[in-house]
């Protein structure tokens, strides 16, 4: 209870967490977890054999014998769920033990103090049964529902500070200008260029409004997203009331223009002035903030410990008796899942033995830069991030600048709307929502070749989603580029081509061989997403036209375990933007509607569903000329969630024939 130190809660995991607690949100994992054991689908199962070993396997599964064997039986690479047979190896209560230890393997050494009946489950360990699986979800929800109260109560006993972050976490220089970015990063090519510092200042407002609601009071002290700085920031965050910042001491070593030899002047509070502007701003102390973020968990805690404090007494009795500042700052939430107990020994250990030493003060920021106003002011400050001091994560790569430029064109779009004062107040502050959402950082972290997860085509989709929604919400087509991915967007896996007129029999069945001969095919099972990928519901495509018709076949994995909502649209990127709704009756009769504006509809095509769908659509109600170019992507959505993307990457496209078609791509 004596340590002090300082919790930067971002703002958009605050958010999330309100809306899970109050049931504002739907949670995949959490619908996985909670579906009976008894019913989970074939592919509800692969998902979650294929994303509920997301832990640490060494602390978190291998220490569990349960889950060890688990992992084990669907084996150690998470492509092995897609292995043939491996979903029907696991049983009912394989499944309902899977999920059971999936969430509970993630509740800490705080969770199991206050919620008893969880160290109860953890010793048993097995045969789990769905009253236990819905205590532990129980929990769960008990803990969103508290877990921001805790933070504030011990804001209001003075026990901890809470700082915040922009409000979606962006890079605040590169939304201000992305060519602040060849300060740092010279010689890179870099995307069209991105400046909206009326952005920055709207993420900073929304942060502090949404701290001062949940937690009573305004915050003092900012930790800029990836403590990515500029010195034009500095005149804003004084506007906006902010009384320190923090970040890396890479950024102190460049603005000083020397290298780290005098480390001296790392141990204090600065001030930074610029543009008739000052904030007060701390460093962060690199090697020990990386010590306990990377490598304590990899000894005993008491060794850890003392190491940790071994350096802090010598800093102290170098500077004797002017109280210098070692400011010790690292990410909260990926350490703590490597110390074999969620690290409760080591902080323990540390907060006890720092709280009663003579010679060290545990502080937060702001409580620090009153009683200790900085003597050392900086007139200017270098553009970097806490990585290398520059920003090569989220900038310079091709998939990153193309991130850039989408998120650049639909911010030029939706202000020309503004402009023109085309929407309506509602409109408009939910479309600057989804801007903002795009500009988090952790899009462009995954884009390049810098980190890779099995998530990221998810990522991609995320991010493209939130720029299409602008569109949505601006009543406007979607470009075709927002329906392309940016992930290996250079390599989309190629089809067959489109080389003979065609005219099949819409019965729902291959009627003969030679039926659909000269049409585009495609398989879909070689696509390259992660997700949910172990079973397609559909397994090739093909589609052509003869010349008045446009024909377009689906062939289903399991046509008779289609889900009962089952929807497919097809979005018309080209020639005419359109989306065309397909379903089906109980009788297999298939109905298409265009929808070109939201709202309206009009039927456009039919069809018929049997062991394959077959669908055709005429050239004249969709609008389609002889020679057009056409280029369409099929989705498969299930009660408003995306389940499949055909094709995977990029996009179907044809020309429409005309009487020369025959002639031009005759063959032997």
């Amino acid at each position: 209870p004596e340590f002090r130190c300082t919790f930067n809660l971002t703002p958009v995991l605050v958010q999330q967490i309100q809306e899970l607690a109050t049931g504002q949100v739907r949670d995949l994992w959490l619908e996985l977890s909670a579906t009976p054991a008894a019913d989970l689908t074939p592919m509800q199962q692969s998902g979650i054999l294929e994303h509920f070993f997301q832990a640490n396997w060494e602390n978190m599964i291998r220490r569990y014998p349960r889950y060890w064997r688990l992992l084990g039986k669907r084996g150690f690479q998470s492509r092995d769920a897609t292995r043939p047979g491996v979903v029907r190896e696991f049983t009912v209560q394989d499944y309902r033990d899977l999920q059971v230890w999936y969430n509970l393997a993630w509740c800490g050494y705080a969770a199991d103090h206050l919620y008893p009946h969880l160290v109860e489950l953890k010793r048993r360990g097995e045969g789990f049964t769905e009253d236990d699986k819905h205590a532990v979800l129980d929990t769960h929800h008990h803990i969103l529902q508290r877990v921001l109260d805790h933070y504030r109560q011990a804001a209001a006993r003075g026990q901890v500070e809470l700082s915040t972050t922009p409000f979606f976490h962006p890079i605040l220089p590169l939304v201000y200008d992305t060519e602040f970015a060849r300060r740092c990063m010279e010689g890179r090519p870099f995307p069209r260029r991105f400046a909206h510092p009326e952005d920055v200042r709207d993420q900073l407002t929304l942060a502090r409004q949404q701290h001062t609601a949940v937690f009573g009071s305004a915050p003092r002290g900012l930790w800029p997203s990836e403590g990515a700085v500029c010195p034009e920031l500095v005149p804003l965050l004084q506007e906006l009331g902010f009384e320190w910042f923090a970040t890396d001491e890479g950024i102190l070593w460049r603005t000083l223009n020397h290298a780290a030899t005098d480390r001296n002047v790392l141990y204090q509070g600065h001030r930074v002035e610029y543009g008739g502007g000052t904030v007060a701003v701390a460093f962060r102390e690199r090697s020990l903030s990386d010590f306990v973020g990377f490598t304590a968990s990899r000894n005993e805690p008491e060794r850890a410990a003392d190491f940790l404090i071994g350096h802090l007494e010598r800093i102290a009795r170098h500077f004797g008796n002017t109280e210098p500042l070692c400011a010790i700052i690292l990410d909260g939430e990926n350490a703590w899942e490597h110390f074999p107990d969620g690290g409760r020994a080591f902080l323990t250990t540390l907060y006890r033995r720092i709280a009663a030493h003579p010679e060290l003060r545990s502080t937060g920021l702001t409580e620090y830069f009153r009683t200790h106003p900085p003597q050392h002011t900086l007139r200017s400050l270098h553009t970097g991030s806490w990585i290398n001091a520059d920003f090569d994560i989220w900038i310079g790569d091709p998939e990153e600048n193309r991130g850039w430029d989408l998120l650049g064109q639909t911010r030029d779009f939706l202000q020309a709307k503004i402009a023109r004062q085309e929407l309506t107040a509602d409109q408009q502050q939910a479309a600057l929502r989804e801007i903002y959402a795009a500009e988090g950082s952790d899009w462009f972290w995954w884009y390049g070749g810098d980190f890779v997860t099995d998530n990221d085509i998810l990522f991609d989709e995320l991010f493209r989603a939130h720029l299409q929604n602008v569109y949505r919400i601006c009543s406007a087509p979607i470009p075709d580029a927002l329906r392309t991915q940016i992930c290996r967007s250079e390599a989309p896996r190629p089809t067959s081509r489109f080389t003979d007129l065609i005219t099949p029999t819409l019965d729902g069945r291959v009627t003969s061989f030679y039926e659909w001969m000269g049409a585009v095919h495609y398989e879909a099972s070689k696509s390259l997403s992660a997700m949910y990928r172990a079973e397609w519901l559909v397994h090739a495509v093909h589609f052509g036209a003869d010349l008045t018709h446009f024909y377009l076949r689906l062939d289903f994995a399991r046509p008779k375990s289609l889900p009962v909502d089952l929807r497919i649209q097809l979005a018309i990127t080209a020639p005419v933007p359109a989306t065309v709704h397909i379903q089906w009756e109980a009788t297999g009769e298939v109905h298409a509607e265009s929808e070109t504006a939201p709202g309206q509809r009009q039927p456009v095509g039919q069809g018929r569903l049997g062991e394959i769908l077959e669908l055709a659509l005429p050239f004249a109600g969709l609008g389609w000329t002889p020679r057009r170019t056409v280029t369409f992507i099929i989705y498969l959505v299930d009660g408003g969630v995306e389940l499949e993307r055909h094709p995977d990457l990029g996009a179907f496209s044809f020309v429409v024939p005309d009487e020369r078609f025959v002639a031009e791509n005759w063959s032997l």
